[in-house]
């Protein structure tokens, strides 16, 4: 009797599912003529205006480089290092936030403005524990540029430490 009725209930499921999928709806078109012209136009207008707005708020970021060599270390060093940049635009450079490309890479840098035609500089600190060999990460900065995303990068060689850690731990 269980059998017939398990049987039942998944004979009725497939009925279903099987009905459902051979019904099909016709799609709805959506013609740009079912709009008035009126409301694209201001929709337009309104994203030109945010882009303009946008524009007249942005300034520009200069590095001296484009990748930036941190030397050699051995493993297990906090390397520390101060990149500089210039603030190429007309307006003050505001930098919102910074992150290095992974944990290893942190970011520290001034909240105040960068004046336009002033220096700024943004401090690295780079923790070599467990990077042996060639590395070359990233800083991605985050200002009121154009682009509103900078890419620094860095190359740094990682030796070997003489004392050998314990796998364990």
């Amino acid at each position: 009797m269980k059998k017939w009725i398990f049987r039942g209930i998944v004979f009725f499921t497939f009925a279903v599912l099987f009905t459902q999928c051979r019904t099909k709806e016709k799609p709805t078109e959506v013609t740009i003529e079912k709009f008035p012209q009126s409301s694209l136009d201001s929709t337009q207008k309104s994203e030109e205006q945010l882009e303009e707005e946008r524009l007249k708020t942005i300034t520009s970021i200069k590095f001296d480089k484009e990748v930036y060599d941190f030397g050699t270390c051995i493993e297990g060093d906090t390397v520390r290092n101060t990149i500089e940049f210039v603030n190429t635009g007309k307006l003050p450079l505001v930098i919102d936030q910074a992150y290095g490309s992974c944990g290893c890479t942190v970011p520290k840098y001034a909240k105040e403005p960068v004046q336009p035609g002033q220096k700024g500089k943004i401090d690295i600190e780079f923790n070599s524990d467990r990077r042996v060999g060639a590395n070359t990460k990233s800083v991605m900065i985050q200002a009121n540029t154009n682009p509103p995303i900078t890419v620094v990068n860095f190359s740094i060689n990682v030796k070997e430490s003489k004392k050998k850690k314990s796998s364990w731990f």
